[in-house]
């Protein structure tokens, strides 16, 4: 009797994952999302052109300019370089950038041989770099989609799409084989620049990792009621409404309350002069960036999720907290409004301290009206890595088979 299994063997299929960003200058989901997908039966091969300009030089120091490497990390093997960016040219460094990727391409291909498949995440500038990859090799790619401007939903995220993208965005998505949005939200900006693009989309959300961001060990302490927020401290994300809307609560509400706030940007500066001013420092704590595993620590002990984006094209972060089993509250800014529901959280109006307060206010009055265990079942439905995984391992073997 033959010990072959009778499930399809896929262990010769060859995913090579090409990322704008990763480790260690962010994209720790993207590691975690190429880690997913050769639990999920493939191999997975990570090709990195890290861009360093002067200040990150500095930082790394010389050793960071290495031709290429390759090393096994978490059972990945990740080819890595470097781009030393020139300073005052945008558009000329997405040019090199992307001619640079394609010559590591062709030296990962010597020495590793042609991958299936190439799977891109986000059109800048790795969907350009990998449709020079196509026109060279004939590798058939897909983009996975993160760019929240794309959800184009205020001035400020349409101005960020400057018009010399335009012909590296036209290339890159012309010549993919498949655009994965991680929302519905994306498809404005998208269709708006491109009103072809809608015959290439297949949208699969963001995944939550199973074995992290798990329910607390013991139920969650309400005493002092405890609102966290995640992400980069810059003005898309919304903090100073935040400040705001905590500055509101202050005159409104009895009960002790705090707000953390983790992560690093370049207004925490003006962020924390902001909370002086609005009276509000002695109830907010400035964590700075801090780890997966304190993140999941800090969800663990908190009461509620808060995400005041003025745009966000997903909001991976608050389906991690949700993944907790804590309840959030964001903005119809996107991503958010697709994630949110009535049973697990609260939506308000971008910009509007007000509702923000008022909101935070609900959830700090009445902690027990959204279940943990119920939010919990809830993301794991529509988020888990399983199910999410179920979905791009239809669409990678469609897209190999058509080839």
């Amino acid at each position: 009797m033959s010990s072959r299994s009778n499930k399809p063997q896929r262990s010769s299929r060859r995913i090579l994952v090409l990322p704008s960003w990763y480790p260690p200058d962010g994209g720790y989901f993207l590691k975690e999302h190429s880690e997913a997908i050769q639990r999920a039966g493939w191999q997975v091969d990570v090709l990195v052109c890290r861009v360093v300009g002067a200040r990150k030089l500095i930082q790394a120091g010389l050793s960071a300019i290495r031709p290429f490497s390759v090393t096994m990390e978490n059972g990945l093997r990740v080819a890595r370089s470097v781009y030393l960016k020139i300073p005052g040219s945008e558009q000329l460094n997405i040019v090199w950038w992307g001619r640079r990727v394609k010559k590591l391409y062709a030296r990962y291909q010597n020495r590793e041989g042609k991958p299936d498949l190439i799977l891109v995440h986000s059109v800048t500038w790795a969907g350009y770099a990998a449709a020079l990859i196509r026109q060279k090799h004939d590798i058939p790619y897909l983009v996975v989609e993160h760019r929240s401007f794309f959800v184009w939903s205020t001035p400020e995220a349409r101005a960020m799409v400057k018009p010399f993208y335009l012909p590296f965005l036209e290339k890159a998505y012309r010549d993919c084989s498949r655009l994965v949005p991680v929302s519905e939200s994306m498809l404005t900006g998208l269709e708006e620049l491109m009103p072809w693009i809608g015959e290439k989309v297949t949208v699969i959300p963001n995944m939550i990792r199973e074995d992290m961001f798990l329910p607390p060990a013991i139920p969650r302490s309400q005493d002092p009621c405890t609102f966290l927020w995640a992400g980069r401290l810059e003005h898309v994300k919304g903090v100073d409404v935040l400040l705001e809307a905590v500055s509101r609560m202050q005159e409104r509400v009895n009960g002790e309350f705090i707000v953390r706030l983790a992560g690093r940007g370049s207004l925490r500066t003006e962020l924390e002069e902001r909370a002086r001013k609005l009276g509000v420092e002695e109830r907010v704590r400035f964590l700075g960036r801090i780890s997966r595993e304190e993140m999941q620590k800090e969800m663990q002990q908190a009461s509620c999720f808060v995400l005041p984006s003025r745009y966000e094209a997903f909001g991976a972060v608050l389906v991690e907290a949700m993944a907790t089993g804590l309840p959030v509250i964001a903005t119809r800014s996107g991503g958010p409004g697709y994630i949110v529901t009535p049973e697990t959280g609260i939506l308000v109006e971008p910009e509007d301290a007000g509702q923000l307060a008022d909101a935070m206010i609900r959830v700090m009055g009445f902690p027990d009206a959204y279940p943990a265990d119920r939010i919990r079942s809830l993301a794991m439905e529509r988020y888990g890595e399983t199910r999410v995984m179920e979905a791009f391992n239809r669409l990678f073997t469609r897209i190999i088979q058509a080839v």
